[in-house]
C-alpha cells in the first residue's frame, strides 16, 4: 500500500495574516520560523520520495502465467547474467528472461543496486534458495593486495572455511563500514598509520557461486596490523598534510579465525 499525503491549499488571506503575525515578533524570531517551515516541507518532500522509491519494487511479479518472487538470493550479487530477446512489461516495470538451465529466472533494472533484482518463478523458489545458501556450491577466495600499477593483487582459494564465521565477518563489514549517509555512524573506530602493501597487504575475502550467477560483496577491505584483524573504515589521505588508516577492529574472535586462515594459506 503507498502511502500518500495529500495537501490542501490554504486561502491565501490566511497565509498574509501567518506571514504578517511572524514578521510583527521580530527578525530572530521570523528567520526561526520561516528556517523551520521550509525544513518540515523539504522532510515531507524527502518522504514521500523514499516512500515511492520503495514502492517501485514489488517483491512478487505475474509473467504468462508465473509467479515469480524476490530474495532467494539473500545479500549475494547477481553476475555475469546472459537473457533471452523477449522483453515483458507488467505496469511500469521491464522484465527479461535469464538465460538458466536450472531455474526460471526473471530481472529486471530496478531497486537500490547496478545489478537490479532477481526473481525466481515461485515453484522453484525454495530450492533456488536453499541452493544458494549451501557452501558447497560456492568457492572461497582471499584477495591479497590492492591493484597497483607495479604489481596484482594475488587470489587465493581458501580450501576450508567455516561457512557461519564468513557470513558472520560479512555481517560485521556491513553493519560496520563508512556510510557517507551516517547510517553506521556509531562504529566505533580508531586511526593508524597507513599499512604497509608489503607488511600488511589489503585483504578481501568473497565467495562466487560454481555456476557463475552470483557473488558475495566485494567492497569490504581488511588489514591485519599488530596481530589484530581490522575493518577498513577509510583511508584518509587528507590532501597529502596526513595519511592514515580509520579502521574498526574485528572482534577478537571472529579475527583470530581469518588471521590463522590466512596463516594456514599462506604457509
Amino acid at each position: 500500500m503507498v502511502n500518500k499525503v495529500r495537501f490542501i491549499e490554504p486561502d491565501s488571506h490566511i497565509i498574509k495574516k501567518f506571514v504578517k503575525n511572524i514578521f510583527q515578533r521580530g527578525p530572530i524570531y521570523s528567520v526561526k520560523i520561516l528556517f523551520s517551515t521550509v525544513l518540515c516541507a523539504l522532510l515531507l518532500t524527502l518522504n514521500s520520495c523514499v516512500i515511492d522509491s520503495n514502492a517501485i519494487v514489488p517483491k512478487t511479479v505475474t509473467i504468462d502465467g508465473v509467479k515469480y518472487r524476490d530474495g532467494f538470493y539473500g545479500n549475494l550479487w547477481p553476475n555475469n547474467l546472459t537473457y533471452q530477446d523477449d522483453l515483458y512489461e507488467v505496469k511500469v516495470w521491464k522484465f527479461r528472461r535469464v538465460d538458466c538451465d536450472k531455474f526460471d529466472w526473471v530481472h529486471s533494472a530496478i531497486g537500490d543496486t547496478a545489478s537490479g533484482v532477481l526473481y525466481c518463478a515461485e515453484n522453484q523458489w525454495e530450492q533456488a534458495r536453499g541452493y544458494y545458501s549451501n557452501s558447497d556450491n560456492f568457492v572461497f577466495y582471499c584477495k591479497i593486495g590492492a591493484q597497483y600499477n607495479d604489481r596484482d593483487p594475488v587470489i587465493e582459494i581458501i580450501a576450508d572455511i567455516d561457512f557461519q564465521k564468513f557470513n558472520q565477518l560479512l555481517d560485521f563489514a556491513d553493519k560496520n563500514s563508512y556510510n557517507p549517509f551516517g547510517s553506521n555512524k556509531n562504529a566505533k573506530t580508531r586511526h593508524l598509520p597507513i599499512p604497509d602493501r608489503d607488511e600488511s597487504p589489503e585483504l578481501v575475502f568473497y565467495c562466487e557461486s560454481n555456476d557463475g550467477f552470483f557473488t558475495s560483496y566485494k567492497g569490504s577491505k581488511f588489514h591485519i596490523m599488530d596481530g589484530n584483524l581490522l575493518l577498513v573504515f577509510f583511508y584518509d589521505y587528507s590532501h597529502g598534510e596526513y595519511e592514515e588508516l580509520v579502521a574498526v577492529d574485528v572482534p577478537d574472535e571472529l579475527g583470530e579465525y581469518f588471521i590463522g586462515l590466512l596463516a594456514r594459506m599462506t604457509s
